[in-house]
């Protein structure tokens, strides 16, 4: 029991002198130098790309032609049926109407033929893209004191802009 008693406290010891203790206090330094040091950052922009798009069509793309010629044809034959029948008169309507679209339909194709057949639609269209683009941004400062004769270099976000600066000073002590 003696010896493992013994062996402890000498173990305790031991590691006792072993350790080091620091200290740590504030103290003044000369600045030297500040240097700004950037890294690269991948930045996403935003843009609009525009551009003409043209698309071949066949007639005007609507049947506006068709429904106005309908009511003139529609309205042309009810007046020349004013003195028949009511049978006459619907008959004679619906002929006007059918024969006011067709001739409308007609008329638009011949325009159509006359230009080649094709009519050529030309319209601006406009897309959102983004571009990646490198930048140099700020990271932070790489200051150099004088310190009792020593040059130190520490990295800050602050930069400092008196000439001696206050800065903390820890003494470790080196293991032997």
């Amino acid at each position: 029991m003696k010896i493992i008693l013994r062996s402890f406290l000498i173990t305790i010891l031991l590691s006792f002198s072993q350790m080091s203790f620091s200290e740590t206090f504030i103290d003044s330094a000369s600045v030297v130098s500040v240097d700004k040091v950037y890294k690269q950052v991948r930045v996403e922009e935003p843009y609009k790309e525009c551009y003409i798009k043209e698309t071949v069509q066949t007639g005007d793309g609507s049947a506006t032609n068709e429904i106005i010629g309908g009511i003139i044809g529609g309205a042309i034959g009810n007046k020349l049926a004013e003195d028949s029948s009511d049978t006459g008169k619907d008959v004679m309507t619906l002929a006007g109407i059918f024969l006011g679209a067709s001739i409308a339909n007609d008329a638009e194709k011949a325009a159509v033929e006359a230009n080649g057949g094709q009519k050529i639609i030309s319209q601006e269209v406009c897309e959102n893209k983004v571009r990646q683009k490198i930048e140099k941004r700020l990271s932070h400062y790489k200051v150099t004191v004088d310190y009792n004769g020593r040059e130190v270099s520490f990295s800050t976000k602050r930069r400092p802009f008196d000439d001696v600066i206050k800065i903390e000073v820890t003494v470790d002590g080196l293991d032997n």
